[in-house]
């Protein structure tokens, strides 16, 4: 009899669309919803005042667009909330509506209650918006085991490391979708499959080649009008806009699309032809910014475009045609999209959820840090500068952990503040503030008193940072939250959530259209997560205490597993070069104690060693 598996579905949260998926008995199936692959990320109050999510939403946009939300994603990990029936709504809990319609959906497909899922996000989010999109998933009733970047799985849906023999190839995945532009430098060797660069634009997407296309549209709808005539008024825009959409997507297959939308005004029609080729003109400087990327990722990775086996295609906008043509006259490579380019980020969430679930699944994912995090000291010995100092750079591998020693400035000095950036930038105004908190007590010496600050990324790119006094182990851990006073209260979400249903309810209880979302209840409601903490500073940045390293659970092993492979590879390399006897040995040392540690299961001696080997990795490396 074989072992049952958790089922861990995976998602595609997009700006546009949204799909589910699921490996079940060694199946990969995207599950539809209301008939359909993917369902438009799209929410409202129809005219009968009930809750609509998906395609029933997108269909309403026009005709009721103060009723309905779009593109929500765009304002991920912000404090900008929408209205709805008349009420304001954040972020994550319109997102948590859509997740909440995706799960619904598969547990009426599988006939089992769906609790864990890995969510997809742009390699480029931030920390702030992939903390929002996980906020999202608990509103929604899910347990997110893990947040991936959408190349990496789009990567993992392609095949690579599938094949423990696959040798050295190194793979580019280009995701143009709704919202936003991601591209990855992909690394396969022996089943690892490790993410070398990222880089992206969070604004650049197809629901701009919309509005550069509806711009065309009212360009041409004037030039039949008076001069004078007024702008259009909002409906008719959202009209036009809605045709423009049509004509993007028929573009994709024809040379020519027609666009018919009577009485824009009272007397105004439009009747006109676009061509293929205007509208790539029109796009073409923002497939240049694309292509920028492309080459910024591919120098990070310390590769160059010859070395680049397979290039693979993600999202709909990749089905334009210019972009498949700039992409092969830039790296000589024809790209691939023989996978749906709208499923293939659910597909590859699906296999990690398998990989999480115990599901045998050959290839061992590998990510990057698509960011800098710096902490902010000041630096000279007689005109002082304030700079952000790098603990974990860009495209370092995940998980990881990192540390710097630094000293107080003054006598008697009884606390210091870790406020920490993420950017590039040594500048601190021009890197994003993501967090700050206070150790207090330190001991009563001399300026120069050793404050050791560490940061560790876990696998789902989120940060928690520990500062140390050195000489007396006086510590702070806190995991930052990221989101900082943008964080959203989990209890009070619930709360309005459990209000709007409550609305629906008293519409009509016999027909209420989502009985099993269950947004009110969170099943680890004994989670200290759940817990905001009250601004402390002046950003109002918010933190959360840990609990001793002594008693907080160890990492699941396929975390530890990926960590300790990469090491491993890393560790090999450096030992073919010319190292010194003592460092040599040490590295030896935790090569032979990591695969005694996989075959106990001790998974807290492993995490120690493999967090000495990176440190020793990352110095002598550089």
């Amino acid at each position: 009899m074989s072992k049952a598996h958790p089922l861990v579905v995976g998602i595609d949260l997009g700006t546009t669309n949204s799909s589910i998926a699921i490996v079940r008995d060694g199946q990969l199936t995207v599950i539809p919803v209301d008939g359909r692959e993917s369902m438009p990320s799209a929410v409202g109050i129809d005219p009968a005042g009930r809750l609509v999510v998906g395609q029933a939403a997108k269909n309403q946009a026009i005709s009721a667009p103060e009723n309905t939300i779009l593109s929500v994603k765009r304002l991920m990990g912000t404090d900008e909330t929408v209205t709805l029936g008349g009420k304001s709504y954040r972020p994550e809990e319109i997102s948590a509506l859509i997740l909440g319609k995706l799960k619904q959906a598969a547990e009426e497909a599988l006939g089992k209650p769906i609790t864990q899922a890995v969510i997809t996000v742009p390699a480029f989010f931030n920390e702030p918006q992939r903390q929002a999109t996980q906020d999202a998933g608990r509103l929604a009733g899910l347990e997110v085991l893990r947040i991936i970047n959408e190349p990496t799985a789009a990567a993992l849906a392609y095949g690579a490391g599938q094949a423990a023999d696959q040798k050295d190839e190194t793979l580019l995945v280009y995701d143009l979708g709704g919202g936003t532009f991601d591209v990855s430098i992909v690394r396969v060797d022996n089943g690892i499959v490790e993410v070398q660069a990222s880089h992206g634009d969070i604004h650049l997407g197809g629901d701009d080649f919309d509005e550069i296309l509806a711009k065309l549209g009212e360009e041409r709808l004037r030039d039949t009008m008076d001069r004078q005539a007024p702008p259009l008024p909002p409906a008719s825009r959202r009209r036009l806009k809605s045709a423009m959409e049509n004509a993007k997507i028929q573009l994709s297959d024809e040379p020519f699309a027609q666009v018919r939308e009577e009485f824009l005004t009272d007397t105004a029609h439009l009747e006109t032809e676009i061509d293929r080729n205007d509208y790539e003109q029109l796009i073409s400087t923002s497939i240049d910014r694309s292509l920028d990327c492309v080459q910024r990722a591919i120098a990070d990775a310390g590769v160059t475009a010859s070395r680049i086996g397979k290039v693979m295609l993600v999202g709909g906008v990749t089905r334009t045609p210019l972009v498949q043509q700039r992409l092969l006259a830039a790296l000589g490579i024809e790209p691939r999209h023989e996978i749906n380019p709208d499923l293939v980020v659910a597909m590859g969430a699906a296999i990690q959820g398998a990989a999480l679930a115990g599901q045998p699944a050959p290839a061992i994912l590998i990510d990057i840090s698509a960011h800098t995090y710096s902490v902010l000291a000041t630096t000279g010995d007689y005109y002082y500068e304030t700079i952000c100092v790098p603990l974990i750079r860009r495209g370092t591998a995940l998980p990881v952990a990192k540390s710097d020693a630094f000293v107080t400035s003054s006598d008697r000095q009884e606390r210091v503040e870790i406020v920490v950036f993420q950017g590039e930038s040594t500048t601190p105004h021009q890197n994003l503030l993501i967090g700050e908190f206070f150790v207090e007590g330190l001991s009563p010496v001399p300026a120069g008193n050793q404050i050791v600050v560490q940061f560790r990324i876990d696998l789902s790119g989120m940060l928690t940072v520990t500062a140390t006094e050195k000489d007396t182990g006086l510590a702070k851990s806190v995991r930052i939250d990221t989101a900082g006073q943008n964080r959203i209260n989990l209890d009070a979400a619930r709360t309005n959530l459990a209000a709007l249903f409550a609305d629906q309810d008293a519409l009509d209880a016999e027909n209420h259209p989502n009985p099993s979302w269950p947004y009110a209840n969170d099943d680890d409601d004994d989670d200290d997560d759940d817990e905001v903490a009250p601004p402390d500073f002046d950003h109002e940045i918010k933190v959360e205490p840990l609990t001793p390293a002594a008693s907080q659970p160890a990492e699941a092993p396929a975390s530890l597993l990926a960590s300790a492979k990469s090491l491993r590879a890393r560790a090999e390399a450096l030992l073919k070069t010319d190292l010194a006897d003592t460092d040599a040995t040490t590295i030896r040392a935790s090569l032979t104690a990591i695969p005694k540690a996989i075959e106990d299961r001790a998974w807290p001696h492993l995490e120690t060693t493999l967090n000495t080997l990176s440190d020793l990795l990352f110095y002598l490396e550089d």
